[in-house]
This record gives C-alpha cells, structure tokens and sequence, in this order.
C-alpha cells in the first residue's frame, strides 16, 4: 500500500501565514488551474522569489465547481461564526446580557451549519486516503 499524508512529508520547516479571504482565493484558484496543493502552489512561488528549489510536488485533481462553491460558503459561515463570537464578547463587556444571550444561541447553529458544509463536500469529494 502506498504511503500517503503525514507518512510522506519530508519537509521540517513550516511557516504560518494568514491570509485574507481575497488572497486564500486567488491561491486556491491558481492552486487548482496547475492541479496541486495551495501549499505546493505557494512553495513553489517562495522557491522561485528567492532562486532555491520547490521541493516536493503535491498534485491535486480539480474539485467539481459545486464543490469549490460548497467549500467557499462553508469559509463564510465559519466567519461569520467568528463575527458572532466577537459580537457576544462585545455585548458581555457592554453590560447587554439579553443581547449577549441572543447572540450566544446562535453560535451553536453557526457551527453545525459549518460542519454540515464540511460533510456534505467530503460526500461529493473525498478526501484521498
């Protein structure tokens, strides 16, 4: 049986960059046009600014649109989950604990939404295993 994930990887640097969801999508975007990872897609961009080389190739079938799209809606809920939870830490420190409880029972719903998304794009497309 072939190795696959976490057996494979060789690589022991890692940087964590954020990205705004602008920029994650025109990554993901390039990333699927040349059919591989956003990581190999981004290594290879690192590589080329700074003349060393790529390293490994990860390569990537295109999705279905549907599932891109499902994919980008799920990235919204879950900000718009993050948006939520900042307005409830608002509303706690503002002393308005009915806003506050309003809010707080609409996480919950956020998030299963969320996962729900997730579940529903891992039916359509798998995930390799």
């Amino acid at each position: 049986m072939p190795r696959r994930g976490s057996e494979m990887r060789q690589l022991t640097g890692q940087v964590l960059v954020r990205l705004t969801a602008e920029q994650q999508a025109a990554v993901a975007t390039y990333a699927v046009a040349e059919q591989v990872t956003m990581a190999t897609w981004i290594r290879r961009l690192v590589a080329d600014a700074i003349g060393v080389e790529p390293g490994p190739v990860t390569w990537r079938a295109i999705p279905p649109q549907g599932v891109l799209e499902i994919a980008h809606l799920r990235e919204v809920v879950a900000e718009l989950g993050g948006a939520l939870v900042q307005a409830a830490v608002a509303a706690r420190k503002d002393g308005r604990a009915a806003e506050h409880e309003e809010i707080e029972m609409l996480i919950p719903r956020i998030k299963s939404s969320a996962l729900e998304l997730d579940r529903l794009k891992e039916k359509l497309w798998p995930r390799a295993r």
